[in-house]
């Protein structure tokens, strides 16, 4: 809820960058919210007015209506432009195993062993955990990524298998660097959640 409140508008016929405006959002008036292209005030008498509700008159609408073909509203689910992750470092890369967004790891307990299968395969985006069996594919790197592709590492098959307890494991590359280097993680006998790559 706002009234005469500064809230950001995105992009908009007048500009190409994200800039502020002030409108309304009141709890009883039934009018609202009045959306505008500029500061509401000035935007009623220059036409700006986009939004409003109640059939509100006045100049709130004279002035922008009837020489637009009125208006419309409409919405989207902005895509995101992810990279496709199988090209990075020269490509060659199958997705194997996938957890969507949400408050929880990979079901599987194999350990990176290859063996877990569940879930219907799907791609890097699905809405459901699911992971394929590898153990008996031929490779010797990982790459661990996250869905929108902003964090990611690759290793050594070698680097990841084995038994450790914060133990030092060779990283190739990663987001952050181009160079190997190492990093701490956890791959133990009983601890079903492991390994823990980071």
């Amino acid at each position: 809820w706002y009234s005469n409140g500064q809230r950001e508008i995105l992009k908009s016929s007048t500009s190409a960058k994200p800039y502020k405006a002030r409108w309304y959002r009141r709890h009883r008036n039934r009018e609202d919210p009045w959306i505008s292209i500029t500061d509401h005030g000035p935007a009623v008498k220059s036409g700006d007015i986009v939004y409003g509700e109640n059939n509100a008159g006045n100049a709130h609408a004279s002035k922008i209506l009837p020489m637009h073909m009125g208006a419309n509203v409409y919405i989207r689910q902005k895509v995101v432009k992810v990279p496709d992750m199988r090209k990075i470092d020269g490509g060659g890369w199958r997705l194997v195993r996938h957890v969507p967004e949400g408050l929880n790891w990979h079901p599987a307990k194999d350990q990176l062993r290859g063996t877990a299968k569940y879930g219907k395969k799907g791609g890097p985006h699905s809405s459901h955990a699911w992971s394929i069996p590898f153990a008996g594919s031929k490779f010797d790197e990982f790459l661990f990524a996250t869905g929108d592709g902003k964090k990611w590492l690759i290793a050594k098959k070698a680097s990841v298998l084995g038994w450790y307890s914060n133990g030092q494991r060779e990283i190739l590359k990663s987001s952050t660097s181009a160079k190997p280097y190492k990093a701490r993680w956890y791959r133990r006998h009983r601890n079903r959640e492991d390994p823990w790559i980071s």
